[in-house]
């Protein structure tokens, strides 16, 4: 499966790549219909908090799946979004 990565507001961090690596591809491997995955981290400095998203587009065979997590931290963004992409691919393969 074929990953591409964006940053916006947030430099660029092996360490989240790696985690959506873990995440999609077994995920991949369970569901042969997966092409890629474009993954955008973004942060948003809002009033006393930051947001930190995980955004992913998963392109199948069938079509293409998008997801977004708005959390406090990248990684739970990434647990959110992957299991959110999970839940999609079940649904959509029975």
């Amino acid at each position: 499966m074929e990953l591409q990565f964006e940053y916006v507001n947030i430099p660029r961090n092996n360490y989240f790549e790696y985690l959506v690596e873990e995440k999609l591809n077994p995920l991949a491997r369970k569901f042969p219909i997966v092409i890629s995955a474009n993954v955008f981290f973004k942060v948003e400095n809002k009033t006393n908090e930051i947001d930190s998203i995980c955004e992913i587009k998963l392109d199948t065979q069938k079509s293409s799946i998008y997801v977004v997590a708005h959390e406090e931290s990248i990684e739970q963004a990434i647990q959110k979004t992957y299991s959110a992409l999970e839940k999609k691919l079940i649904d959509d393969n029975n």
